[in-house]
């Protein structure tokens, strides 16, 4: 498979013959404002692709953890676990952990789906994770019954894999069969996008924008005008010459050429192309540096929805997916996974202080908890792993002195 089929996401593997439709959604569809809307296209877009970029790496920034479930409903974290390896480490020989994190986060935006390879040891355990393009994958039912399998067409061959070898993280899907991504239901609200782009891109193509004209009472002839047009640039134009004073003889006068509405239009509507965007990623806007509205209060919530409403649902379906593919129905029993949202959410330290010192006084965190959220060493002394019960806050049944 070359690189052209890889990036238009062909596939060749020998199964029945595409239809039409098959091959019209791997090189984009068309949307009303004309052209094609494919993933390719949508990421030539900078607020789309730091919208995706946005997601993507903060998905991959964020450590997972492996929880093993004790009988009293405690839990204890397994790092030695070989989940939590995969996770910590390096999924394969190439990737670091984020890295595979991002790309296939990336893929789960433009493409409604991500699939992993699942690489397994003799005793069954997930030993490395290989993504596969979603390009490259179909599912198929299998016949006669309510499962299904994926077809594979990569540089390793053709071949077939069953659920269980495969970690598939999906977008909303309308059947189990068919991946629909966001750019495909928001496909006219996108194609708008690119079009503003292709637009502004023509205007500076084939537009000509002066900076003023210079007139002269009388006619004064090519040459001379050229001479007049070469002396004012050598004495006024460019960054060094900027603010100087200017000296026009003989009648002329300058006239400075302003911004026109058309202007305006132009960059007012490439402001609502971003907007479009955010709403198809469910990015607030600031965080694509549209700033129009933007203050210090309202970025630092805006900041803390992104988190909940935006990164959190990802994070839920990544938690539940691994559990479902890489763990045994044993395993699901005995173990959690969890990713820490700690680094996204985290507060200035004046807050985080704040918030400690409540959750101290309420018997939430020891002193030593609370060192470790801020990454120091723990104390030796026994207080330290103490926790404190305010007099105000205890029950009866502790046999507190009444007041």
């Amino acid at each position: 498979m070359g690189f052209l089929d890889r990036f238009l996401g062909r596939k060749t593997e020998t199964r029945a013959a595409p239809t039409s439709w098959d091959l019209l959604a791997s090189m984009g569809l068309p949307s009303l404002a004309g052209g094609f809307v494919a993933p390719a296209v949508i990421e030539g877009n900078a607020a789309a692709f730091n919208a995706v970029q946005l997601i993507a790496e903060s998905v991959g920034s964020l450590p997972l953890h492996v929880y093993r479930k004790a009988a009293d409903d405690a839990r204890e974290e397994d790092a030695d676990h070989p989940v939590a390896r995969l996770f910590s480490d390096r999924p394969n020989d190439i990737q670091s952990a984020a890295e595979f994190l991002t790309m296939m986060q990336a893929h789960c935006l433009f493409h409604g789906a991500a699939y992993a390879e699942i690489e397994r040891d003799d005793k069954g355990s997930p030993v490395a994770l290989w993504p596969l393009h979603p390009g490259q994958v179909a599912l198929e039912r299998i016949p006669g019954t309510r499962r299904i399998r994926y077809a594979v067409s990569d540089e390793v061959g053709s071949r077939r894999l069953l659920p269980h070898e495969v970690l598939a993280i999906r977008d909303r899907w309308d059947d189990p069969f068919t991946p629909r991504s966001r750019i495909d239901r928001a496909r006219e609200a996108l194609g708008g996008v690119i079009a503003t782009e292709r637009f502004a891109s023509a205007v500076w193509r084939n537009g000509a924008r002066l900076s003023g004209i210079v007139t002269h009472p009388e006619q004064i002839g090519p040459d001379a005008a050229k001479t007049l047009r070469e002396s004012l640039q050598a004495l006024y134009g460019g960054a060094d010459n900027a603010g100087r004073i200017g000296v026009l003889e003989e009648g002329m006068n300058w006239k400075e050429i302003s911004a026109t509405p058309h202007d305006a239009e132009l960059s007012e509507a490439r402001r609502l192309a971003v907007l479009e965007v955010c709403r198809v990623f469910n990015v607030p806007a600031p965080l694509l540096n549209e700033l129009s509205n933007a203050n210090y209060s309202n970025l630092v919530e805006l900041r803390r929805q992104f988190a909940a409403g935006t990164i959190q649902p990802w994070l839920v379906k990544w938690e539940q997916a691994i559990r479902r593919d890489l763990f045994s129905e044993e395993g699901r029993r005995g173990f959690e996974v969890e990713f820490d949202m700690d680094l996204l959410v985290r507060a200035d330290f004046l807050q985080r202080l704040q918030g400690y010192r409540i959750g101290r006084e309420t018997g939430l965190y020891s002193a030593n908890d609370l060192r470790r959220f801020e990454n120091l060493n723990p104390r030796k002394d026994a207080e330290a792993d103490a926790f404190l019960s305010p007099m105000n806050m205890q029950s009866e049944q502790t046999g507190a002195p009444k007041e």
